[in-house]
């Protein structure tokens, strides 16, 4: 059955916003339900991350997404419907955040000020998965730094920047009793409220006073060589182990001031945060998509990059050139981009999509390191643009941050890496009513709490690992966010 959102149309010509809600006050006592009712209108926003600073409270989940590529800025905040699924639950996230979305979208209103010279905005749904499918002790002994296995709320605001144009979208739920007035009052002070000036004090610049490796019964480099064994004898063929470091401060670290830093050092890559709306926020600039899609006809277009082998930049045009393509000849490197290629295209395969002809792997440079990149394109015919999320279950963990076989890596990760990686390297992004949605891989991320941060590493352990080469790997990964955090 193929899911829609029901959409009000409207023009120049059409009723004012005034009967607008009158119709969906009358929707909502036909059929006794809520109705949620959104509404587009022009906006001019200089600095979305300013907005979402300076217009958020610590209490209501946020969400910015930055992705230059796809000239696309969001900024989110606020929620008038949201899914929390904690982690001890066993349930399947992905069947919950499918459930989630057909209910809100199936009995919508949507409309546009007449002066939008664009066609509706559809309503946005973000959040994130949590890299496993339920937490585990360490989780419990970590509960300063938990995260919900499946995070997914619409905003009551919604600030989008893209090609060129910027629009407002004010979300409400309507209820069959509610009065005309006062919904055209909640709204009018909502926007008001955003076109009030923007003024953002960052707090006063912290001092990093201490960084501490998260560790277990075992050292990173110990578990790296327990991997490396089981490799040699058969069990698998590629694990990627991750690192975590606490960083600690003297005080509470600005999440958005730490996401300008990245967004500013790495334009190549999706900037990304998320706020669960109690103090607790991951944020990071990822240069890797697990799943890209839009919804065409009766097919579904899908993108994923396979992202893996790494090398650090060089200090001057030749050295880069030389490092550059010594990753590109790297028989330890290609093999391990291979998995990942692999990996990504037997999966989409197996849920009957046509994978597109293959492009040439190439060189992602970035500000601090240069990985192999290969995109992915490929299409799936089906009506219900709902399979994506499907398809996204199937692709994670994707070699590139998982392992191969899948589930032999995941569970050697899972027994023994330091702690529990919540949402990191895990699925983050967004997706709308019109069928189109981009999830990030959360790498070069971490989570803040007030005067604490953990950011993660990962490094791809294959058999000619060598255990020195891949600990350098994560220290030059690691370097993102020590800087944006004002520790080097």
């Amino acid at each position: 059955m193929q899911v829609r959102q029901s959409v009000t149309h409207s023009s120049f010509e059409s009723k004012s916003l005034h009967d607008w809600i009158v119709k969906a006050i009358a929707k909502a006592q036909i059929t006794r339900t809520p109705v949620l009712f959104s509404y587009s209108q022009n906006w001019e926003c200089p600095n979305p991350l300013l907005l979402l600073a300076s217009k958020s409270d610590s209490q209501q989940p946020k969400f910015y997404w930055e992705q230059p590529n796809a000239d696309l800025i969001l900024a989110a905040a606020g929620s008038v419907a949201e899914i929390s699924v904690p982690n001890h639950e066993l349930g399947d996230r992905f069947a919950c955040a499918k459930e989630f979305i057909k209910t809100h979208l199936a009995n919508a209103v949507i409309v546009k000020n007449p002066d939008l010279d664009l066609p509706e905005i559809p309503i946005h749904i973000l959040g994130a998965f949590s890299f496993y499918r339920n937490g585990n002790e360490k989780t419990a002994k970590q509960a300063e730094i938990e995260f919900p296995t499946l995070l997914f709320f619409i905003p009551r605001w919604l600030m989008r920047h893209r090609q060129q144009s910027c629009t407002l979208t004010l979300n409400q739920y309507i209820q069959p009793w509610d009065d005309l007035d006062e919904v055209l009052e909640r709204m009018e002070n909502m926007r008001s409220h955003l076109q009030e000036s923007s003024q953002y004090e960052a707090p006063t610049v912290h001092e990093v006073s201490q960084i501490v490796e998260v560790e277990g019964s075992q050292t990173w480099t110990e578990i790296v060589e327990r991997a490396l064994t089981l490799i040699h004898q058969g069990h698998f063929e590629k694990v990627v182990l991750a690192r975590a470091l606490d960083v600690l401060a003297d005080r509470d670290f600005d999440p958005f001031q730490i996401l300008h830093v990245l967004r500013c050092e790495y334009p190549e890559c999706i900037s990304f945060l998320l706020d669960c709306g109690a103090g607790k926020t991951f944020l990071g600039a990822t240069p890797e998509v697990v799943l890209q899609f839009q919804a065409r006809g009766d097919r579904l277009w899908l993108r994923s990059d396979a992202l893996a082998g790494s090398i650090q930049r060089g200090k001057s045009v030749q050295e880069d050139q030389l490092l550059g393509e010594h990753l590109l000849n790297s028989e330890k490197d290609m093999r391990e981009h291979q998995f990942v290629i692999r990996s990504i295209c037997d999966r989409l395969q197996s849920m009957g999509a046509e994978i597109d002809p293959q492009v040439k792997t190439s060189l992602l440079k970035l500000s601090n390191v240069q990985h192999l990149h290969t995109p992915i394109t490929a299409q799936i015919s089906d009506s219900d643009w709902l399979i994506a999320l499907d398809i996204l279950q199937q692709l994670h963990p994707t070699a590139a941050v998982g392992g191969e076989p899948r589930d032999l890596a995941v569970c050697f990760m899972q027994q023994w890496e330091a702690c529990d990686r919540g949402w990191y390297a895990a699925p983050i992004g967004w997706l709308n009513g019109n069928g189109e949605g981009t999830f990030g891989v959360g790498i070069r991320a971490g989570y803040i709490q007030g005067d604490r941060a953990r950011i993660f590493a990962g490094a791809g352990i294959v058999a000619n690992s060598q255990v020195e080469n891949e600990q350098s790997e994560t220290t030059i990964k690691f370097a993102a966010l020590l800087k944006a955090l004002g520790a080097i």
